[in-house]
This record gives structure tokens, sequence and C-alpha cells, in this order.
């Protein structure tokens, strides 16, 4: 997109702000809008047939959630919630397909998008099915103290539960809880109630190369 349309882009949109746990949208309700991560983060979860909610990823600024392959009659296939305090630019699909002209170009992006969040997941379930948990567990951290981690005079603080990160790599809580330990004896990280510090980034790195 040029200068142009991207300044006009952004006198188009709506700034809102959610606090911590704040629902951004649910899963089964009509997607109406686009949703640009500005500051926070915001993790995505999904229910299970059991009625148990399942976290998928988080994602942090720079990034657009609850993008559709297509929106008119699309339905969000997950919920999000805000992770931490954010702030978020919001688009309605009807006005940007009303009058706004680049909304092709918009379009064609988000497609790029999900096909590279398609490689992703590809990716993880190939990790789930192929590599030790260690490994696995190292990998995720990594990722999402990249994206969503926030610095610490420490480290680098990522905001998930142990019963999250089992989740997110195919795992146990005993099995989390047990890495957890070790790590924090090994000084990689510190786990605390809600999140897990990321102290030595180059031992958890070595980790995920060569497993432990």
């Amino acid at each position: 997109m040029s200068d142009a349309e991207t300044v006009e882009l952004a006198a188009l949109a709506r700034t809102k702000c959610f606090d911590r746990r704040d629902s951004l949208f649910e899963q089964g309700q009509p997607v109406r809008q686009i949703v640009l991560i500005e500051s926070g983060s915001v993790k995505l979860t999904q229910l299970s047939h059991g009625g148990s909610e399942v976290i998928l990823w988080l994602h942090g600024v720079g990034e657009a959630v609850g993008l559709t392959g297509s929106v008119s009659g699309s339905l969000h296939t997950c919920s999000a919630r805000a992770v931490l305090t954010t702030r978020v630019m919001m688009w309605d699909w009807s006005t940007l397909e009303r009058g706004f002209p680049a909304a092709v170009k918009i379009k064609r992006n988000l497609g790029r998008i999900l096909s590279e969040r398609l490689g992703e997941l590809e990716e993880r379930f190939r990790e789930v099915a192929t590599e030790r948990v260690s490994r696995r567990v190292a990998l995720a951290l990594l990722r999402i103290g990249k994206q969503v981690g926030q610095a610490r005079s420490s480290g680098v603080e990522v905001f998930l539960s142990r019963e999250e990160l089992a989740q997110l790599t195919g795992t146990t809580l005993f099995t989390i809880s047990r890495l957890m330990s070790k790590w924090s004896e090994m000084e990689i990280v510190t786990p605390r109630r809600e999140a897990v510090v990321i102290l030595n980034v180059d031992l958890l790195a070595k980790i995920s190369e060569d497993g432990d």
C-alpha cells in the first residue's frame, strides 16, 4: 500500500483499549471487523466439544487477529482475549468494502498472512508429532518470547501459564511442571504462577536445536 493509502486507512480506524482478560470477540460470533494490535498482546482460545477452553496461540504488537479466508457470512472460529492491557485499531469490513479503494489490496495482504499462519501451524503440528517434549517447549517459548515477551531486568517474561504451555505443545501439565523445575535449577527460566521468565535465551535456543 502507498503512504497515502496507509494514512487514509488509519483515518478510518477506531481505537479501543481492553483490560487484562477482556474479550475482543467470541467463538461463533460473526466476523465484522479487522483488529490490529497497537500495544499489549492477545491470546486466541477455542472451546472443545466438552466445553474446555484450549489456548491456540498468542499475538503481539503489529499483528492482526480474527482473520478469515472470506468475510461474508464467516464466523469466528476462536475467541480472543487480552493478556495484558491492550490497545487495538479496528476497522469495520462494511466500511472498507463500501468506500475504500485499497480494500482489494488489504484482502490480498490478509490472504498472505493467513497463508503464513497456516505454514506456522503445519510446522507446530510436525513438531508435536516428531520432536521431543523439551525441544518443542523450548521452541514455543522462544517464538512466543519474540512475539509477545515483555523485557524485564532478569530476562523476557512470557505471560503463559503452565497449563496453557502444555496445551500449546501437546503435552501434560505434569510434564511441563517437571521441565520448568529442571530448567529453573539450570537457571534457564523462572516459572511464575501465570508466566515464565526466560533467563538464558542462548541455553534455551540450544535445547531447541539439540534437545536436553
